[in-house]
């Protein structure tokens, strides 16, 4: 039954976002930083639909629902390109402290964001079909895309800035959080459950929160 498990992890991403927006609140604007709010706020509208999909029923009202889903990957997941950069640029890096460094970034989000909509997230959206799977009714797509390049160069780059932040700050739960995510999608477990990449995915967002946190509390940059 994945039902309560994608319910749950719903859930946890509300609490992530109420701790999110407090921290937005406090530091009174929104900033690189808090792009994991952004993410999380996909994530819990992905898990929740999800969750929610056998109430709601087949049809047009899931499957249009559903769209989102790919949308908010598509559109969200590049940017945390800008949060690695910037946990650097935090971290008293001196490259990260260059208008180049900030730019690269950008443009390499921005060009990340294309590739996903037009390899996956418009050929995705064009082809959903419903699937019943360990008792939850959610609409998958058909049609063949362009693969998971886009989440591989975004982790790889969380992956390279969690390690320099732990010989920087002796700060090692970035690099763990997403490392867990790589060694979730590459070893399978002897557990039937269409959730286990959903919740490495939470696993490496609390991580990207917290290491924003434990910055605020050490870096001697003001947040921005």
């Amino acid at each position: 039954m994945d039902m309560p498990i994608y319910a749950a992890l719903a859930c946890a991403y509300l609490v992530l976002i109420a701790f999110g927006w407090i921290r937005v609140r406090e530091q009174g604007d929104f900033s690189y930083s808090s792009i994991p709010l952004l993410v999380a706020l996909g994530l819990f509208y992905d898990n929740a639909i999800i969750a929610a999909g056998e109430w709601i029923g087949e049809g047009r009202t899931l499957r249009f629902l559903s769209t989102f889903r790919y949308w908010t990957h598509a559109l969200f997941t590049p940017a945390l390109v800008l949060f690695a950069w910037d946990t650097l640029r935090r971290a008293d890096l001196r490259w990260a402290q260059h208008p180049w460094s900030r730019g690269a970034a950008w443009l390499l989000t921005l060009g990340l964001v294309a590739y996903q909509t037009f390899t996956a997230a418009l050929p995705e959206t064009a082809s959903l079909a419903p699937l019943r799977e360990y008792s939850v009714l959610r609409y998958v797509p058909q049609a063949e895309t362009g693969g998971p390049l886009m989440v591989i160069i975004t982790s790889m780059l969380l992956l390279a800035a969690g390690f320099i932040l732990a010989f920087r700050q002796r700060w090692i739960w970035m690099a763990a959080g997403t490392a867990a995510l790589f060694v979730g999608r590459m070893i399978p477990l002897p557990f039937e459950s269409s959730a286990l990449t959903n919740i490495y995915e939470l696993i490496l967002i609390v991580s990207l929160w917290a290491t924003a946190r434990h910055q605020d509390h050490s870096s001697r940059w003001t947040v921005r």
